[in-house]
């Protein structure tokens, strides 16, 4: 691309070169195309309805007209999307988050369907760029004056967060709330931090393990962050529904994951084990048929526990807690994979040889398992990059909270 006689470039530094990460010289435009040619082919479904903004858009929807007691009842759901969003035949995508998260897509819900939607992927847009910013010391590219670009690419060229925009999810809310908490964390405001990353608790199944490592890393300051704006968003869950639909959305958690066991559960929960990034996909396909549905679920919760107290050891850090909590969560999808830029973020430009290698391979793996149609396969690289941050955070804390991509402490902090 030319501007006048400027030529933009994506160049490597010197020190780096012949490393992996000098391959994004070549990938990164490919990813980008990549990106907009997949964007031609799932949009167009997207506006008619069949993907998950329809859910996110009903929910709002029902929180403004006064339904928040019915908002996990099935049959009401399956009413209210139909009534919003006609798609002609049966087609059903259950509102599984917290209450609270439902609150902003209720000024949304005032817009027709298919406007509401572009009004929300042009608001995650704005946060990709907002995520580009933040990450700006992290992400080693040259030139420098074409960082601000070049970075916002970087995210789009990652099929998870392209993905969730296409599907109008909200997974780029979640990575810009961690990527926040990060930015926090490198100026040692770790209260901060915490309160980001409990205003995720629409995605507890991510949030919590983070959370659960920073208390047993005794980071009180951020564990007591997280506390106060989960509590708030439990709380403010709680008012909008009431107990009686606290407990139909606990009913329905139980039902997507541990008894989830027919074809005919799968379709109607829209879950399809297999298609998760993460051990419950990877253990589901591997073993799934093999040994009874309990004895999966006893080594899929065995393993976790294993991937926890192995992330438990070693120095505080908030990617190597969401490589930990991606592999423990209970349901993670291709667009909940979006967090994981943080954790290529990490390990792309590391002092080691393999943990750019790794960086390169889990920012393709996604892409990849997607076109085999073999999704869990992403969470082969992804336990692969874990373990190699185990290993460099046992030798030098490279990736240890507080301490800048350079390996210098954070002002204030020698932790």
């Amino acid at each position: 691309m030319k501007s006048g006689s400027t030529t933009l470039t994506l160049k490597i530094p010197p020190n780096v070169r012949g490393r992996p990460d000098g391959l994004l010289v070549w990938i990164l435009p490919l990813l980008v195309a990549q990106q907009i040619l997949l964007a031609m082919t799932y949009v167009p479904p997207a506006l008619h309805g069949f993907d998950d903004f329809r859910q996110l858009y009903t929910g709002g929807y029902m929180l403004r007209t006064g339904h928040g007691g019915e908002l996990y009842d099935y049959d009401t759901q399956e009413r209210f999307e139909e009534s919003l969003i006609p798609s002609g035949r049966h087609f059903m995508l259950p509102i599984d988050h917290l209450a609270f998260e439902e609150l902003l897509f209720a000024p949304l819900s005032l817009l027709p369907y298919r406007a509401a939607y572009w009004v929300f992927m042009a608001f995650n847009g704005g946060l990709v760029i907002l995520c580009a910013w933040l990450l700006r010391h992290r992400l080693k590219l040259e030139p420098a004056q074409w960082k601000w670009l070049l970075a916002p690419l970087l995210l789009l060229a990652f099929f998870p967060i392209a993905r969730a925009m296409e599907k109008g999810q909200d997974s780029v809310l979640m990575l810009t709330l961690l990527v926040a908490a990060l930015w926090a964390l490198d100026r040692g405001k770790e209260w901060m931090a915490g309160l980001l990353v409990g205003v995720g608790l629409f995605k507890f199944q991510i949030v919590v393990p983070i959370a659960l490592l920073f208390l047993v890393w005794r980071r009180w300051r951020f564990f007591a962050g997280f506390s106060a704006s989960a509590m708030a968003a439990a709380l403010v869950s709680l008012g909008l529904v009431g107990i009686g639909g606290i407990k139909e959305y606990a009913r329905m958690l139980v039902s997507m994951s541990v008894r989830l066991t027919s074809g005919a559960d799968i379709h109607r929960y829209a879950t399809q084990p297999r298609d998760m990034m993460n051990l419950r996909g990877l253990m589901t396909a591997l073993l799934d048929g093999r040994m009874s549905h309990g004895s999966v679920q006893f080594l899929i919760a065995a393993c976790s526990v294993i991937v926890l107290v192995a992330a438990a050891t070693r120095r505080p850090s908030l990617p190597l807690a969401i490589a930990a909590a991606s592999l423990v969560s209970y349901h993670f999808i291709v667009h909940d994979g979006s967090v994981l830029f943080l954790v290529i973020a990490a390990v792309l430009w590391s002092a080691s040889f393999w943990n750019s290698a790794g960086g390169i391979v889990l920012l393709l793996a996604p892409l990849c398992a997607s076109i085999l149609g073999r999704n869990y396969l992403a969470a082969v690289p992804l336990l692969g990059v874990f373990l190699l941050m185990l290993r460099s955070g046992s030798e030098d804390g490279e990736f240890a909270v507080g301490v800048s991509p350079s390996g210098a402490e954070s002002p204030g902090h020698s932790y």
